[in-house]
């Protein structure tokens, strides 16, 4: 039996300030594909630390050795603007399709000088998929796939966006619908100012990689201001009847900006998505009945969350969540991922509300978990791994990775078998950088 984790090799630092024309970098995604390259995406954060409104690209590095040497990085996805005007796509999750070979990965968008807080609700497209423009005087426009601008009645007016959101008005560029509202000109076309969450695929192992496609007219509601990924990884089910299904977990906020948590899920290899309900829908909380919809109770909201399957087909999500407990959140759902338990608290993970990564390891006798998280009731400290045999209900293992700064994280499993975690050490003061370690497990009988 597993029940020991072995440091197997020291840190590397996969992404550092700095480096590869960025300043900064943050929010690791990382997995191992079929083929067993270790693919790591990141917040490329051009100029400045902060979050979104900011200009952050989507970087992705390959290792075809279990990460002793890396590529350089691809920019897999970016958009126009620059410094803290500039567009985003923000906050990267990955999983891989193993029936059709194909790896996916899901990010926020934001225009220019939207992020989090100030994101308007609404899908920014209407009811026929099409995105929704505006002029600066406020006329509504229907951007088609080739390009074409509609105006309410559905005729062609002298408007063109290229592939990249660039306005031309009679053939002369006029600006960007990716840019902020103020750097636009009355002649030009804005898209809402809104969150939009996308999907980017590689068939290539990540090399190369697609142009984004939109999923909020599929997956958010008008009522809906931000949504993003749940950043970390997805996961492929394995078990039962919903072998084959793509899972990736999302939060989104409504109009009281109280956040929960839920999967966007796929049954036809990415072709379509759909969203599940939330943990907070139908939650007793403190006494009172939740809705993600209408929620105004503070406290109660659930955000960035990671996924596992289980080997009877439990799919267990661990949530960061603002409770006050400082302990990660857990529900389970037993049909896919559709639908979701009452949530509870794990006593045993302490959490200063961060993200948290976790993962199943390969095992056909045991529902064998590693987790790791800042395990710590007030500071981003103290990184540590943690291993289970019961799926996460206890742990027999645990090892510290760092004990100062650690906030962000990624597990996955290498070829070899050893264990692999992408995570950002350091601080704001100090800069974060993106280290990746491996261990091994190993029995101590």
């Amino acid at each position: 039996m597993m029940n020991k984790i072995i440091t197997s090799s020291p840190e590397i630092d996969v992404y550092k300030p700095g480096e590869f024309n960025s300043k900064a970098y943050r929010i690791p995604a990382m997995i191992t594909s079929k083929k067993g390259t270790v693919i790591a995406s990141i917040d490329a954060r051009i100029v400045d630390l902060r979050d979104n409104p900011n200009q952050i690209k989507t970087y992705v590095r390959r290792s075809e050795d279990n990460g002793d040497t890396w590529e350089d990085p691809v920019i897999a996805l970016e958009y126009a603007g620059e410094g803290l005007d500039g567009a985003a796509a923000i906050d990267t999750a990955l999983l891989e399709d193993e029936d059709t070979d194909t790896i996916w990965l899901l990010v926020s968008h934001t225009p220019g000088g939207i992020g989090l807080w100030n994101s308007e609700a609404g899908t920014g497209f209407n009811e026929q998929g099409q995105r929704v423009l505006t002029d600066t005087f406020g006329n509504t426009y229907y951007l088609q796939e080739d390009g074409a601008v509609l105006d309410t009645q559905g005729k062609r007016t002298n408007y063109f966006v290229d592939d990249k959101g660039y306005v031309f008005k009679d053939g002369i560029e006029t600006g960007n619908i990716y840019w902020k509202k103020e750097l636009s000109s009355d002649d030009s076309l804005l898209e809402q100012r809104t969150s939009y969450v996308q999907v980017i695929y590689s068939k290539d192992d990540g090399r190369t990689w697609s142009s984004p496609i939109d999923l909020n007219p599929a997956v958010k509601e008008n009522w809906m201001a931000f949504i993003g990924a749940g950043p970390g990884r997805g996961i492929q089910l394995e078990q039962q009847d919903y072998r084959g299904r793509l899972l990736f977990p999302i939060y989104f906020s409504n109009e009281h900006r109280k956040m929960s948590c839920a999967v966007i899920y796929s049954d036809d290899h990415g072709k379509t998505w759909k969203r599940s309900s939330s943990p907070n829908d139908g939650r007793i909380f403190e006494n009172e009945p939740l809705a993600a919809k209408d929620l105004a109770v503070e406290n109660a909201d659930l955000t960035e969350s990671q996924l596992i399957e289980l080997r009877d087909g439990t799919v267990r999500v661990f949530m960061r969540n603002h409770s006050g407990r400082q302990r990660i959140a857990l529900s389970e759902s037993r049909d896919g991922g559709m639908t979701w338990s009452e949530v509870t608290y794990h006593m045993d993970l302490l959490d200063p509300t961060c993200q948290s990564s976790v993962i199943r390891y390969p095992n056909d006798d045991q529902d064998i978990v590693l987790f790791a998280n800042p395990a710590d009731e007030r500071e981003r400290s103290n990184g540590t791994i943690r291993l289970s045999v019961d799926g996460g209900e206890t742990w027999i293992d645990q090892t510290v990775i760092n004990t100062g700064g650690f906030i962000y994280s990624c597990l996955t499993v290498l070829p070899n078998g050893e264990i692999a975690i992408l995570y950002e050490a350091g601080d704001d003061d100090m800069g974060i950088f993106i280290k990746f370690q491996k261990f091994q497990l190993e029995p101590t009988d």
